[in-house]
């Protein structure tokens, strides 16, 4: 047990924390900071029923039968993050980072009316990202590049990697017609202008663009993507129906390393209004080749959900 003598020493007696907040209704002590207080709650050194701390805690009792909620049931099931539904990106402060080239040109990206509300939000760009850092996969497959963020996120972080990583990025570059909560379209053109943004952002070294049909144009790109040592980690958001979903999860499936990943954007129907990733999650193991682990993901603002899935056999 740590020695508790030496902060009790710096431990002031405080008034209980008042308010909704979070932390609202915990009583108890704070370390008085040079930055202000901080709230601590003094070591109990007991469990019901006991009157010192046990050699180890009960193990729990395990139910023979355990029932799964369904999602509506679930104890928390977010929506959305605000009262309305928004209508453009709010890009973070702390993303504004006037050094960072490609922080910059995602910031320029957010703010244009064409990136909402299809693309990534901020935060799960930022999630995206971090996967990359930290999986350190050397080949990317992505389906779905529509303008280039998703793209740039990943891009980046194959660059701060600095082992030479690649995204293939698959897309028909056709119009973008508008839609709800998007009331401009881009008719033409997008080759070219989500090719400059990334060029722009000074990732083109690690961005391969496929043109055309996402399925077929993956499965023709089988030879040097085995070459290349295979996919690590895929990012599927291309044809949101059912077949279009399955098809390009049946493309990758092929190259996709054991131990490697696939991510799946728009997967909570009731929300994002797309049936297919979410079909693909639900009947992964009865409809794949390969054997998979997955975990459904909440999004913020909107919650459109993402997939995360790993090849495990």
């Amino acid at each position: 047990m740590a020695n508790l003598s030496g902060i009790k020493g710096v431990i002031k007696q405080a008034i209980g924390v008042q308010g909704r907040s979070p932390g609202a209704g915990w009583k108890g002590e704070t370390v008085n900071t040079e930055f202000g207080p901080v709230r601590v709650v003094p070591a109990r050194g007991t469990l019901m029923g006991t009157t010192f701390y046990p050699v180890a805690p009960p193990a729990p009792s395990v139910p023979a039968q355990k029932t799964i909620p369904s999602r509506q049931q679930l104890q928390y099931f977010p929506h959305m993050h605000t009262p309305e539904h928004p209508r453009n990106w709010d890009f973070p402060a702390y993303l504004d980072n006037p050094n960072s080239r490609w922080l910059q040109a995602l910031k320029a990206m957010y703010a244009l009316p064409i990136s909402f509300p299809a693309s990534l939000s901020p935060e799960a760009g930022l999630l995206l990202h971090s996967l990359i850092r930290n999986i350190r996969p050397k080949v990317v497959i992505e389906t779905g590049t529509f303008v280039g963020i998703s793209t740039m996120w990943i891009a980046a972080a194959l660059q701060e990697n600095g082992d030479g990583g690649q995204i293939h990025t698959f897309d028909d570059m056709g119009p973008i017609n508008k839609g709800p909560w998007r009331e401009v379209d881009m008719l033409s053109g997008r080759l070219e202008f989500v090719a400059g943004r990334l060029a722009g952002a000074g990732l083109a070294d690690h961005v391969v663009f496929h043109p055309g049909n996402s399925s077929f144009e993956i499965r023709a790109a089988h030879e040097e993507l085995r070459q290349a040592g295979g996919v690590q980690f895929a990012f599927l958001d291309a044809d949101h129906g059912v077949l279009g979903s399955w098809q390009d999860f049946w493309a990758t499936e092929p190259v996709l390393a054991t131990g490697g990943f696939v991510m799946l954007h728009d997967t909570f129907p009731e929300y994002c209004s797309w049936p297919g990733a979410r079909d693909v999650l639900d009947t992964l193991n009865a409809k794949a080749v390969g054997s998979y682990e997955k975990v459904d993901m909440y999004l913020s603002p909107m919650n459109y959900g993402l997939g995360l899935i790993r090849r495990i056999g």
